[in-house]
């Protein structure tokens, strides 16, 4: 019996919610035209929504559409986990202006455990900290010139002196080198990433040099071993 997801939007506190019904009379969705992911004037707060979920194929998809925050990165992972288990393939949608680094960081890990792909389609963007969750997939397939790197927001909001905040900002520069690292990416990239001061756009050539379309090493593996006939 095919189950289908119903992502609740709750924009001002960015609130994704779902309910998993039975939905025998439904069609199951399949995966959906580049139209179907908003692009076109981001909103000012983020979501994070289920995107589609094909129960037959055992296929899903979760859209972050709008600035990065720690509210969105939650409502992220807590969709990651949940639909994780009913499907094989699991692709989040990026659309994003950037954001928090920091919660950028923490939702792409999730993406990284759970074995998710990651994709910006034409009609998306992906800038600035989004680049950390593209980095996160397992499998990366963005459309070029829609990736830009930016140097990334360390600001968290808080009223501290001068030398406070140089010291914090060295220590998320350098967490973001270890994640960067972690995920397989060239040193290069984060390099680049905090010597832009304004959107620097990836062409397929760019992309691909600097770690951002590809696949991961291990999850090639993984897809080489279910290939692999069993020996008794």
């Amino acid at each position: 019996m095919a189950n289908v997801l119903k992502a609740v939007r709750v924009g001002a506190v960015c609130v994704a919610s779902f309910v998993l019904a039975s939905a025998a009379a439904a069609q199951p969705a399949a995966d959906p035209p580049p139209a179907a992911l908003p692009s076109a004037g981001l909103p000012a707060q983020g979501t994070a929504s289920v995107h589609y979920l094909d129960s037959q194929a055992r296929a899903g998809g979760i859209a972050i559409t709008g600035p990065i925050d720690k509210v969105v990165a939650a409502h992220g992972i807590e969709l990651i986990k949940t639909l994780r288990p009913a499907v094989d393939d699991l692709t989040v949608y990026l659309d994003s202006p950037g954001g928090d680094a920091a919660a950028a960081m923490e939702l792409g890990q999730e993406i990284r455990n759970q074995w998710v792909l990651a994709t910006v389609d034409d009609n998306g963007q992906c800038l600035g900290a989004c680049v950390l969750l593209l980095a996160a997939g397992v499998r990366r397939t963005p459309a070029p010139e829609k990736v830009g790197l930016q140097r990334l927001n360390f600001e968290q909001g808080e009223s501290i002196s001068r030398d406070r905040t140089k010291q914090k900002h060295a220590g998320l520069a350098k967490g973001v080198q270890v994640y960067l690292a972690r995920m397989g990416m060239p040193k290069r990239l984060f390099q680049e990433m905090q010597s832009s001061e304004r959107v620097l756009l990836l062409d397929a050539r760019r992309l691909k040099a600097l770690g951002l379309d590809g696949t991961d090493p291990a999850y090639e593996q993984w897809l080489r071993d279910q290939q692999s006939p069993k020996s008794d």
